[in-house]
């Protein structure tokens, strides 16, 4: 108890003395702590905020909304002045371009009134450089141009006056007075004006020098006298020139229009399409211009490097070899296009193009070879070496016999070494394989039937004379056998049928004078008084009497003789050309009669009979032809091994 009470009495003693001490404590002048809303001074905007996060706040879609709104009305707002201020410059510099077109033109007239002509042009073509659209201006140049020219050809260079009238041309097309005086200049210089072969000629003399203005004159004057495949190509030549790829393709095309098989056309066609980087097409049109001229180099080459670019970039792509095999066969680079051809068969030995691609080799090699043949049978039969060249011209027909230009040259080495009846036959293959492309042929068949001979005087004397009576040897020798006759006119052997059972008339019909005893397959043998036989002379109508006999007897093989003497008197009348063909497909002679209904029809294109009849007999003879073409071959080699 007593110990509770002194601590009591302690604790209340301290407690005395510290209020004490408080009182008599001194006080301190210091300012107070801030307080949080001190420390954010709302007016002072220096004055930030501690970031109480480190993340920003991000805007929500209004304000992004109105932050966009308000970009994009600035800027169009500076588009706007941006605008404004370039127009502005651009009338500005327009002004000024007109005033200093406007003050060079002014220059050249004045330049041009003092004699000074060079000074004058260049004043005007600075003109017309400035404000090309001004006609005026144009015209003002070709003038200076023009009036220069004259002065230049009265010194008599004719060179510099023929450059200044074309150019005055170039600048106003319709400057009368320079293409007249162009034309006299170019007479002058040995030139003629109305030639189309001088004007493309000269066109691409400039255009070798680069001179644009003055080739475009050239051709295009050649094109007003020749709207041909030849001078679209050229004008298609200037725009490719001048970088202007899509006039230049439309000219090439325009020119194939006119000729499909122009080659030069197809070859700048593909060149514009390389440059165009269609690699697909100018293969293609390249292709062509060298399957069209195999001389032409340049498509060669270029069609040889676009698949060599293709191999590079895919060496693995067997499409690739073998479309460079190609061109490197129709270059011919043999070699190459068979180690391309095995490089392909190591890829892809199956592939559909590689058995064909082969195959296409061979025959261009062997081609190569009768080319070469041919060649050499050219020179020889130039030089006189009659049966030198017959050997070779032998080789190219058995590796070729149904090349229409083989047997031509065939026909003419047989006729120069006597061997008329081989001549004739090759003239006859030549003539059926493209009946359009060989009339010489036909003319030379005619004249052998008239007993001339076109290479050597003596060979007249070895012309066969036929007897009236009977068909010719030549012609029996090319009728067909039996078995041949009943394919052709489907009858049994040693049956013939009539002309007008086949369709065949020998003249008009409705003329004809009953005859109540005529059997229905007789051919009638009267001729109209309208023929040009009945008004020849007495030994021709005795001789067409005789025709007329002979067909009553159906002697169809004497009838054809007799005509062959008459038509070496009228080689002219397609009426006894016509009648001929019918009797001798009367009498089984198809190939001759194929000729003469030809010659017939070409006398008379107009004529529809002649031209149904040629039909005909081409039907009838479709299915024995390829056998004739080798018939044809063994006879002509065999008689070429006797000769040499």
């Amino acid at each position: 108890m007593t110990s509770r009470f002194l601590i009591l009495t302690s604790c209340l003693i301290s407690l005395l003395s510290v209020g004490q001490n408080a009182a008599l404590a001194t006080k301190i002048n210091a300012r107070p702590l801030p307080s949080e809303r001190e420390l954010k001074d709302f007016e002072n905007s220096q004055s930030s905020a501690p970031t109480v996060s480190r993340f920003s706040r991000r805007m929500d879609y209004r304000e992004q909304e109105k932050a966009q709104k308000e970009q994009a009305e600035a800027a169009r707002l500076q588009a706007i002045e941006r605008a404004a201020q370039a127009e502005k410059a651009a009338i500005a510099s327009s002004k000024k371009v007109i005033q200093e077109a406007l003050e060079a033109n002014n220059r050249g007239v004045a330049l041009g009134k003092q004699g000074r002509w060079t000074e004058a042009i260049q004043a005007h073509e600075r003109a017309v450089q400035l404000e090309p659209q001004n006609k005026q201006y144009r015209i003002n140049l070709s003038a200076a141009r023009c009036t220069f020219g004259q002065a230049r050809m009265a010194a008599k260079d004719y060179d510099a006056a023929a450059g200044l009238f074309r150019k005055a041309l170039a600048a106003a097309p319709d400057n009368g007075l320079a293409a007249k005086n162009l034309n006299e200049v170019m007479k002058k210089q040995g030139h003629d004006p109305g030639s189309v072969e001088e004007r493309v000629s000269i066109g691409d003399q400039l255009l070798a020098v680069h001179d644009m203005e003055s080739a475009l004159i050239e051709y295009q004057t050649a094109l007003q006298m020749e709207n041909s495949a030849r001078t679209h190509t050229k004008m298609g030549d200037v725009a490719l020139h001048n970088g202007q790829l899509s006039t230049a393709a439309n000219w090439y095309r325009s020119a194939l229009e006119k000729d499909a098989n122009f080659g030069k056309a197809h070859r700048q066609l593909g060149m514009v399409q390389l440059q165009a980087s269609d690699m697909t097409g100018a293969a293609a049109s390249l292709r062509k211009a060298i399957i069209l001229d195999s001389k032409d180099n340049v498509a060669g080459q270029t069609l040889v490097e676009i698949w060599r670019r293709q191999v590079a970039q895919n060496p693995l792509l067997a499409e690739n070899h073998l479309g460079l095999a190609g061109a490197l066969q129709l270059t011919g680079d043999f070699n190459a296009a068979e180690d391309e051809y095995n490089k392909l068969a190591t890829l892809e030995p199956g592939n559909p193009g590689l058995s064909a691609g082969r195959a296409s080799l061979a025959r261009a090699r062997q081609h190569a070879m009768a080319e070469k043949h041919r060649a050499a049978a050219e020179t020889l039969f130039n030089q006189g070496l009659k049966r030198e060249a017959l050997a070779e011209i032998g080789q190219s027909v058995m590796m070729e016999p149904k090349n229409a230009r083989y047997q031509f040259l065939l026909g003419e080495c047989l006729e120069a070494n006597g061997d008329l009846r081989g001549a004739h036959q090759a003239y006859m293959t030549c003539v059926l394989i493209d009946p359009e492309k060989n009339q010489e042929a036909a003319f030379r068949m005619k004249e052998m039937q008239r007993g001339n001979t076109l290479n050597a005087p003596v060979q007249q004397a070895a012309q066969p004379q036929y007897p009236q009576a009977q068909a010719a040897p030549m012609q029996q020798a090319m009728q067909p056998q039996a078995p041949f006759q009943k394919n052709v006119f489907e009858a049994g052997s040693g049956m013939q049928v009539a002309k007008t059972q086949m369709g065949f008339s020998t003249h008009d019909e409705a003329q004809q004078a009953p005859a109540q005893n005529m059997a229905p397959t007789q051919v009638s043998a009267q001729v109209p008084a309208q023929s040009p036989v009945a008004q020849t002379p007495d030994p021709n109508a005795e001789l067409m009497a005789r025709v007329t006999e002979f067909e009553r007897n159906r002697n169809y093989e004497g009838a054809a003789a007799f005509l062959k003497e008459v038509c070496t008197q009228n080689l002219q009348n397609p009426d006894l050309h016509h009648r001929l063909a019918v009797d001798l497909l009367a009498a089984g002679n198809v190939t001759e009669a194929i000729a003469e209904f030809r010659i017939a029809s070409a006398l008379r294109p107009g004529n529809k009979e002649f031209a149904g009849d040629l039909a005909r007999a081409m039907e009838i003879h479709k299915r024995s032809q390829e056998n004739a073409f080798e018939e044809a071959v063994p006879s002509a080699s065999g008689k070429e091994v006797a000769a040499k």
